[in-house]
């Protein structure tokens, strides 16, 4: 009994049982994008492929479902400049693609299809700092994808 006991609380402490292994995790170290308010003014994009191993289902932080890759695939740095513009955030791509952004205040953003089976937020007067950007799958596969960014 003792030895069976051992065995399971053994296998208990081997089991990896943290958020990270569940939940994207914010750590500004994707491909860096630093914008302004005024130089969004014209959209900028960048390459990226979507899809990953971390199902959002698991994850509470995050409303959505789909899956991403643990760590942002571009953070945002952006510089409001004081004038209070809107942030958009779209993808386009192939596949059917959501979107999750994490603010520099700290809170989740989640979309899917609002164009077809392609995302997008906006961000009403959006701060100043830095925002980390992923590009998910609503399913376990990956595509090539393009993320936009602009300022209103």
């Amino acid at each position: 009994m003792f030895a069976r006991a051992c065995l399971a609380l053994a296998c208990l402490l081997a089991a990896p049982v943290t958020a990270s292994a569940a939940c994207p995790v914010a750590r500004h170290d994707g491909e860096p994008l630093a914008q302004t308010a005024e130089t969004l003014l014209l959209v900028r994009s960048t390459q990226v492929v979507a899809g990953g191993d971390i199902d959002l289902d698991r994850c509470a932080a995050v409303t959505g479902s789909g899956f991403v890759v643990e760590g942002p695939d571009v953070t945002l740095t952006y510089d409001d400049m004081g004038q209070g513009r809107a942030l958009e955030l779209r993808v386009e791509a192939a596949c059917d693609t959501v979107l999750v952004v994490n603010t520099p205040a700290g809170d989740w953003l989640y979309n899917d299809d609002t164009a077809g089976t392609d995302p997008a937020l906006r961000i009403e007067a959006a701060a100043g700092g830095a925002y980390d950007i992923w590009v998910g799958t609503w399913g376990m596969e990956s595509c090539e994808a393009r993320l936009e960014v602009e300022a209103f």
